[in-house]
């Protein structure tokens, strides 16, 4: 009868980096955002005992000393030697910002932490009581993360083979063939690449770290019963990145989109089961508020108004940004007004209607203020980038063209 074993398998903690996207903080978010991912690693390691595994694999991405500094290193170690101190060991295949040799001669880790080198896939046996209850085989990334899956195969006698490494150079759907269960890293979030004959998963981040990270963040449980692989996702994340949508008609107002964004942010409250959440709300539909709805203006008011009740409510649900994802409605018969609302509106339909229009912003910028920093925010990171940009250039237009204070200047 084969062995149970418990893993834990974790990846990319990336201590270095706190939380980003957070335009307004009070202070005690501003700790919890700095800390957020010791936290979470924390939370790792108390999964790894709590769960009585017998190892943990780390599988890249665990901190970039050069930002980190010292803190990283004391923390580490302490991590690890709580785990040694249960007699659980740790395998850590390095990524990008963690090579084997990065780690600091004078900080010795504890003898329970084997860190894989570079180039060549190594073996370690897993014991218990003395016996061989499986294979681990790891080996770090190149610094491009590329890493040479050769040297991975499965026991010869049967015995339960894990694979720890950053990435794979085996093709889409072939990733698990060489051994049991292949730990992976290098992506933020959760995802089984292949099922058979062999897993191959990638565990993702125990934290997210920006908007585009939402939902939940954790680890993986790796149970093996009778040669036989399940995986258990926990959450390890300290504070939740949540995407919420709300739809509006044209006769929405502001008042009520307010009430609808308090009722949805006190039920996602109830539902959180105490874990602190940053919430994005994206608007969809028709009306005056999706002129109204850019960065800025009402939008920042509104949001600042959440914001003030979130602070005084537990567990937190904290507004961070509210984006409007329809396009302004605009009656055909403005765009042949003899106008400065009509002139606006024409020209910047040549930009909408042909996204290969040069619309070189950096070249407006006034020639004291034209440093290269300013010119690299100013230009278009994709096309999505500039369809946005565009839209929202409508709707200040709009908004500035439409008031009643430019009417009386401009009749």
């Amino acid at each position: 009868m084969r062995p149970e074993i418990r893993f834990v398998h974790s990846s990319d903690w990336h201590l270095e980096a706190p939380l980003a996207g957070l335009p307004s903080l009070s202070d005690d978010l501003r700790a919890l955002a700095r800390d957020a991912a010791y936290l979470a690693a924390e939370k790792v390691v108390e999964t790894t005992l709590v769960e009585g595994a017998d190892a943990l694999l780390l599988s890249g991405d665990i901190v970039d000393l050069e930002r980190s500094g010292p803190r990283a290193i004391v923390f580490l170690r302490e991590q690890f030697e709580r785990l040694n101190a249960r007699n659980v060991e740790v395998y850590w295949a390095g990524g990008v910002t963690d090579g084997p040799d990065d780690w600091p001669v004078v900080a010795r880790l504890p003898e329970n932490v084997h860190r894989f080198g570079r180039g060549r896939v190594e073996q370690i046996d897993q014991k218990r009581d003395g016996k061989v209850i499986a294979r681990i085989q790891g080996v770090s990334s190149a610094d491009d993360g590329s890493v040479d899956n050769a040297g991975f195969h499965r026991d010869a006698n049967g015995v339960f083979t894990v694979g720890v490494a950053y990435s794979t150079s085996d093709s889409p759907g072939r990733e698990g063939d060489r051994v049991d269960y292949m730990a992976l890293g290098g992506r933020h979030r959760r995802a089984t690449v292949d099922n058979e004959p062999g897993i191959a998963h990638f565990c993702g981040s125990p934290q997210g770290r920006t908007p585009a990270e939402s939902g939940p963040s954790g680890c993986t449980l790796v149970h093996v019963v009778d040669g036989k692989t399940q995986t258990k996702f926990i959450s390890t994340d300290i504070i939740r990145w949540v995407d919420e949508a709300i739809e509006v008609t044209a006769s929405t107002t502001i008042e009520q989109l307010e009430e609808r964004m308090d009722e949805r942010l006190d039920k996602l409250r109830q539902k959180s089961q105490g874990t602190d959440l940053l919430v994005s709300f994206h608007v969809r539909g028709t009306g005056p508020l999706v002129t109204l709805l850019r960065p800025g203006h009402e939008t920042d008011a509104l949001i600042a108004r959440l914001q003030k009740r979130a602070s005084k409510r537990s567990p937190l649900c904290w507004t961070v940004g509210l984006g409007c994802l329809s396009a302004p409605t605009v009656p055909e018969e403005w765009y042949d007004q003899e106008t400065i609302l009509g002139d606006f509106l024409r020209q910047l339909a040549e930009y909408e209607e042909d996204p290969r229009k040069s619309l070189e912003l950096e070249t407006l910028l006034p020639t004291p203020l034209s440093s290269e920093v300013l010119k690299s925010v100013a230009k278009f990171k994709n096309q999505d980038h500039r369809t946005r940009v565009i839209e929202n250039s409508k709707k200040l237009g709009l908004e500035l063209l439409t008031s009643p204070e430019a009417a009386m200047q401009l009749g």
